[in-house]
Order: structure tokens, then C-alpha cells, then sequence
């Protein structure tokens, strides 16, 4: 059975304005990012406000709320995103716990609205 899940084993790094999280898109099959949504992030049971977090792809940033017009711009199964989390610093090997909430629509599935959390502690690298 295939594993749906968000948050990479080794997807926690500090970054030069806070930290950085390694996520993937938990589907079979690649998606637009116009169907994508980030609902949640948590650090340490913190939720973080969504004004604090960026959505990276292939090398390009953007605000959480960017990515619904993104109908041209994919997600490919096998790439990893990167959310960064401005003003929250993780020492480099302090362990924290990740938390991402993920959902999406397919746009072939009428009607489905998919919904997936990852939970995972993980050490900053």
C-alpha cells in the first residue's frame, strides 16, 4: 500500500531567515499547484501563522496564497517542495516536531477534496 505522507525523513534544515521543511505531494500522480493547498503548519505544536510561510518549487518562491492561480506550473510525484518558515530558528541537531497539513482536488476526481497530515520529529540539519 502506498504511503501518504508529507513531511520528508530528513525534511528540517535552518535557514539563512528561519527553517526550512522538505515536504512531497502525497498522490499518485502529478499536480497543478492551482489544486494544491497548504493548510497547516506546526513546529513543536505551534502552529505557525501562514503570512510567516513560503511555497518553493524548482527553485522559485511564493506566498501560500500564490499558488491557487498556478494552473500552468506542476508538482511532479518525485520532486520535493520546500516550505520556508520565516523567524522560527532550529539550532543545526535539535529535534523538533513537524507537523504539515496538506490538501488537494484533483482535477480529474470530481468531487474529492484529499486531506493529509504527516506528524514526524525530526533533527535540523
Amino acid at each position: 500500500m502506498m504511503e501518504h505522507r508529507v513531511v520528508s525523513d530528513n525534511g528540517l534544515a535552518s535557514g539563512p531567515e528561519g527553517c526550512v521543511i522538505d515536504i512531497r505531494l502525497p498522490w499518485y500522480r502529478s499536480l497543478p499547484l492551482s489544486v494544491v493547498q497548504i493548510d497547516e503548519v506546526q513546529i513543536d505544536g505551534e502552529v505557525i501563522d501562514k503570512d510567516k510561510v513560503t511555497f518553493e518549487l524548482e527553485g522559485e518562491r511564493m506566498p501560500l496564497s500564490e499558488l491557487r492561480p498556478k494552473t500552468g506550473t506542476v508538482w511532479y510525484v518525485l520532486d520535493s517542495a520546500f516550505l520556508h518558515i520565516d523567524g522560527i530558528d532550529v539550532a543545526k541537531g535539535s529535534e523538533h516536531e513537524v507537523a504539515v497539513t496538506v490538501s488537494f482536488r484533483p482535477p480529474y476526481i470530481a468531487g474529492l477534496n484529499r486531506i493529509v497530515k504527516t506528524t514526524k520529529t525530526l533533527s535540523a540539519n
